[in-house]
């Protein structure tokens, strides 16, 4: 009971703190919208801070070793990304944007887990074309790849991820 009551005094919170900036925005787009463009903004941020420091100070050569594998840089440096973003975001999916979802924790977690091979291996694919062959700097690529692939987590989430079941208008005679 009082891990509730907690997480409902932290999702207050954060949701008091991301309301407080939606009044200048509200003719152009929901709170509910609103909302997700801040929590999903700020686990963008935390990735591309984490991918920073990563990249240009934890692997410092050109291919590391890292969870016993042989990889180069910068796919290390999103190994990391990924390690701390996706659990954090996660959480404030489940337990922020989308508590009106009826899919159990579990399936959730497993969509979301889904989604996020989906976001890693295009990270991957992208972040690989972007620096290998365009020849474009790591962490302005990282930049311009979450760009592309953030509309994408958005309508897989809320459509299928966290998704609600429309209750169907009674027909009256």
């Amino acid at each position: 009971m009082a891990a509730k009551q907690t997480t409902c005094i932290m999702r207050n919170a954060i949701l008091s703190f991301i309301d407080f900036f939606h009044p200048p925005f509200k003719k152009f787009i929901s709170l509910h919208n609103f909302r997700y463009l801040a929590t999903g903004g700020s686990a963008w941020l935390l990735g591309l801070i984490v991918f920073y420091l990563a990249f240009n100070y934890l692997f410092l050569t050109e291919e590391t070793t890292f969870l016993g594998f042989v990889m180069k840089r910068q796919t290390a440096a999103l190994a990391v990304d990924f390690l701390i973003v996706i659990p954090y975001s996660f959480l404030l999916n489940r337990y922020v944007i989308f508590t009106h979802s009826e899919v159990r924790g579990r399936v959730q977690l497993f969509r979301f887990l889904n989604l996020n091979l989906i976001n890693a291996l295009l990270n991957y694919v992208l972040l690989k074309f972007f620096i290998e062959i365009l020849g474009i700097y790591p962490t302005i690529s990282r930049v311009a790849i979450s760009i592309l692939i953030a509309s994408f987590s958005y309508i897989y989430q809320h459509y299928f991820t966290f998704s609600v079941k429309k209750l169907k208008k009674k027909k009256q005679k």
